[in-house]
């Protein structure tokens, strides 16, 4: 079929007056009218009470009994209602939700506290940003820590067991082991944090995957395609229902064109951004403090088990062991005497330059990687592959390139795809999808 055959096929006299039909109906009420948004004071408030609440919540599941501490320490009659909190809980909740009409949504909001987070608050903050490179060191993190996600609960919980086997336990044989899982522990984290300090991003190569099995979906090629309906050389002219058809299919191939290459520049300057210096810093800093954690609490074990495995003027506190544990060395308040305090000092004092060494290697490896990632190189060029490989099949199918394709949206009066293929479009370096 050529041009002028498809593109005749067009007459925008079909298309419905603008206010056409409206005539007489009484309108709407305004959004804004019906639902008031939230004072910034109330939502703060709000905040403030869902993260204690769920901050109590972790506590309770995952740490200690917080409440049952807290009624035995300060109001002990009451120790017997504790059988039936969940029922009182549940039961206040119910009633609050039935009955208080425009709170409803406040207590459903405290309620669903992370999904507000996860799912309205982070979002907001990456579109306030306008930065893709939050937004790509986001999905780097979350990616990377659903993919490990079995290796990090389980080797995690079970350092969140040990430490509460060394707080609460006075056997020597549970403490042995809850202090050997922790050296265990910090050994694989930080044979782990250098692995992943030097290893080629896989983050970078995974969104080739999914632009390449999203480019190549059935889904998309009937979206963006001209339905043989409307390529019939029977059908003279488009009706209007028809005609919306042909303008959504030419607005969404547009779309997916422009909008892979844009995911492509946005990769490309992710991958020159100092993300993954960030990234790594970061990395480095929680393995600091998870290790000065580890080593305190491995000696207030060994403190547990032999006092006599020190020498001190008078017994330590657990802040005081925790700064003799530092990695810098520090603490005259006692100093180890018998042959495993002796070992696990010098084991910190190892870790200390070995950290350091380890932290400027990477940095200096990472630097290179981020100017010179050919795996990361090569994801993009593929990346932008896809989308020559799409712009091909547009111009099989619409018989004309998507640059001429966005004068011919603007004749037909489109706007929702032509906003974003013209953000997308006008952020794009001159002659990006020619290279």
């Amino acid at each position: 079929m050529s041009v002028d055959s498809l593109w005749s096929k067009i007459d925008l006299s079909v298309k419905s007056p603008p206010g056409q039909g409206v005539t007489g109906e009484v309108a709407e009420p305004a959004a804004e009218d019906r639902f008031k948004p939230w004072a910034k004071w109330k939502v703060r408030l709000l905040d403030l009470i869902g993260s204690a609440v769920w901050i109590y919540v972790i506590i309770k599941l995952f740490v200690f009994d917080i409440d049952t501490y807290l009624i035995e320490e300060f109001v002990p009659d009451l120790a017997g209602a504790l059988d039936y909190r969940f029922l009182f809980i549940g039961g206040i909740f119910v009633l609050l939700v039935l009955f208080s009409k425009g709170r409803r949504l406040k207590y459903l909001y405290v309620t669903f506290f992370p999904l507000v987070v996860s799912f309205w608050k982070i979002p907001k903050w990456f579109y306030k940003a306008k930065s893709w490179i939050a937004v790509f060191t986001f999905l780097n993190v979350a990616a990377t820590a659903f993919r490990y996600l079995k290796w990090n609960v389980t080797t995690r919980f079970l350092a969140l067991l040990s430490l509460v086997g060394v707080a609460a336990s006075g056997n020597h044989v549970i403490l042995a082991i809850c202090a050997a899982y922790l050296g265990l522990y910090f050994i694989l984290l930080m044979a782990r944090t250098i692995w992943f300090s030097i290893k080629p991003s896989h983050f970078l190569k995974s969104q080739q995957t999914l632009i390449d099995k999203v480019s190549s979906a059935s889904f998309v090629a009937q979206i963006t395609s001209v339905s043989a309906e409307l390529k019939d050389s029977s059908l003279e002219k488009f009706s209007a229902a028809q005609l919306t058809t042909f303008q959504s299919n030419l607005g969404m191939a547009v779309l997916c064109s422009r909008a892979t290459y844009y995911w492509a520049y946005q990769l490309e300057k992710y991958r020159t951004s100092a993300a993954a210096l960030v990234l790594s810093a970061v990395a480095y800093a929680s393995l600091y403090v998870q290790g000065v954690i580890v080593f305190s609490v491995i000696n207030w074990a060994l403190f547990k088990m032999d006092p006599a495995a020190f020498a001190y003027s008078d017994a330590p506190s657990f802040l005081q062991v925790a700064y003799y544990s530092l990695f810098h060395g520090a603490g005259s308040a006692l100093s180890p005497v018998s042959s495993v305090a002796v070992a696990v000092k010098i084991a910190t004092n190892v870790v200390a330059p070995l950290f350091i060494t380890a932290l400027v290697t990477q940095f200096l490896i990472n630097r290179r990687q981020v100017e010179q990632d050919a795996a990361a190189e090569e994801a993009v060029k593929k990346i932008k592959a896809a989308g020559a490989e799409l712009e091909k099949r547009f111009r099989q199918e619409y018989e004309i390139s998507t640059e001429e394709a966005i004068t011919r949206l603007q004749e037909l009066g489109e706007n929702f795809f032509l906003t974003a293929i013209t953000a997308m479009s006008s952020q794009l370096p001159p002659d990006y999808d020619s290279e």
